[in-house]
């Protein structure tokens, strides 16, 4: 029977117990105290000295539980990537946490005050730092662990997902691991992102730049000898798309899939594609014109000519309503399906950044949902229309213009309606699925009339509080 309160190491010196057997003494003794509530694990600590070393560990495991749990803190790393692969016998001697903006200085007092660790460095690796605003790299007796969040309001996804490579974008907490592109990672396969490829040869971060016994890391895709699919860099994703994560949990009380409820984040791997199988790769695509919004009523002429001769030649195009922050008046413009979708376009499928400026050309990840809205009827009134008309509007990280267009319309209605940057509009049926239908000219006067009627605050104000950006 196992005494509770005597030292677990008492028979050792009179061989009368294997280490094998201190060992399994060690586990129940652990076992017994994390099912003991903390101010009673702190007593049985006071009873010998191997107990308070067990006990000391079960109290710091709890409230490491604890701490992260309320920070909403996301374990990331090898650490994280040794829970998918199952590498268990890899020494794991880094922990890197990535924290919302505001709880960073409350995790980061705990590790300092509580813990005992003590900072080494507030820099943050050169290729993160334009995703990373706060950073701190922390050790104590041989043990690394790095800290790091956002900017402010932004979710702690976009550090994921903006990783050095595909074996990187996995994360855990303390209810399960989520990894991004499992497939890749089933095959013993990791690609360099767009950050990755900001990583000096002669440097590392994560998996770019160094070398593993069990994963291959490429520099690009030009290693496949078919087209990539839906898993080409190029490609844009949502969060709530399933086909390039997977989840495991072990605590559904708290399920990591909870990190993914209410947030607007969408994602690339890279901005090309070196896989000349791919219908997406840099060598067809090189010529295409990167375009980001439009302004007047030059782009409204040679913008189309863009879309029209991109390559790959875009599928499906349809006709909404452009206010252009430069233009005199509203033009009847098409807007682009992303590649990926052959039928039924859905809001989130229109490739809007060709009018209204939504992305940074070269960002790895963004978020769009909250600069749209959608009308069901005209704004102020009982009067319904015969569809849904859904405003896009430019990020308010461009620092855009005033609309002139828009300020125009205010000031023949009455109205004192001000909005930055152009706006495009699209309209959906009433049919079942709300299918994207083309807008014409008489479609115009009821776009007019929702638009010139929205105040700001409702137009671009409170529609940039969708979720969590």
């Amino acid at each position: 029977m196992l005494q509770i309160g005597k030292p677990i190491y008492h028979d050792i010196n009179r061989g009368h117990h294997s280490i094998e057997s201190v060992i399994q003494q060690e586990d129940m003794v652990t076992i017994i105290l994390e099912t003991l509530e903390i101010a009673k694990v702190i007593a049985m600590t006071r009873t010998c000295r191997s107990m308070h070393r067990i006990g000391r560990a079960v109290v710091h495991s709890r409230f490491r539980l604890d701490a992260l749990r309320h920070s909403q803190a996301l374990i990331t790393g090898s650490a994280a990537r040794a829970m998918i692969t199952g590498d268990i016998d890899q020494d794991v001697r880094d922990l890197n946490i990535v924290v919302p903006h505001a709880n960073f200085h409350t995790l980061a007092k705990f590790l300092t005050h509580t813990l005992g660790y003590s900072i080494l460095s507030e820099t943050c690796h050169p290729a993160m730092a334009g995703v990373i605003e706060i950073f701190g790299s922390y050790t104590a007796q041989s043990q690394y662990i790095t800290l790091a969040c956002p900017k402010r309001d932004v979710h702690v996804l976009h550090l994921i997902l903006n990783a050095p490579s595909t074996a990187d974008m996995v994360y855990m907490t303390t209810g399960g691991v989520t990894q991004f592109y499992p497939q890749w990672m089933r095959q013993g396969v990791s690609i360099h992102s767009r950050t990755g490829n900001l990583v000096p040869w002669d440097n590392k971060l994560g998996c770019a730049g160094q070398l593993h016994d069990h994963l291959r890391v490429e520099i690009g895709t030009d290693f496949i000898d078919s087209a990539c699919g839906n898993r080409c860099p190029t490609l844009w994703h949502h969060v709530s798309d399933k086909h390039l994560r997977e989840s495991v949990d072990w605590d559904l009380a708290h399920t990591v899939t909870r990190t993914f409820h209410n947030v607007d984040i969408e994602w690339r791997l890279n901005t090309y594609c070196t896989n000349t199988g791919c219908r997406f790769s840099i060598h067809i695509m090189a010529s295409n014109l990167d375009v980001a919004g439009a302004n007047n009523r030059a782009d409204v002429k040679y913008i189309p000519q863009e879309i029209c001769c991109c390559k790959p030649r875009f599928p499906i195009l349809v006709k909404g309503a452009f206010y252009g922050a430069g233009c005199y008046r509203p033009f009847l413009v098409s807007i682009p399906v992303n590649d990926s979708v052959k039928t039924k376009p859905t809001l989130d499928d229109l490739y809007v950044n060709y009018w209204v400026r939504q992305r940074d050309p070269m960002a790895l990840t963004s978020t769009r949902r909250h600069l749209r809205r959608t009308f069901d009827r005209i704004p102020h009134s009982d009067m319904a229309v015969d569809g849904l008309y859904t405003a896009y509007f430019e990020s308010p990280d461009n620092d855009s213009p005033i609309n002139h267009l828009f300020h125009l319309m205010a000031r023949m209605s009455g109205a004192a309606t001000s909005v930055n940057g152009s706006v495009l509009v699209v309209k959906q049926s009433l049919s079942a699925g709300y299918p994207i239908v083309n807008m014409n000219k008489d479609d115009l006067f009821l776009a007019n009339t929702i638009i010139h009627r929205t105040p700001p605050t409702e137009a671009q104000t409170s529609s940039l509080h969708y979720g969590t950006l």
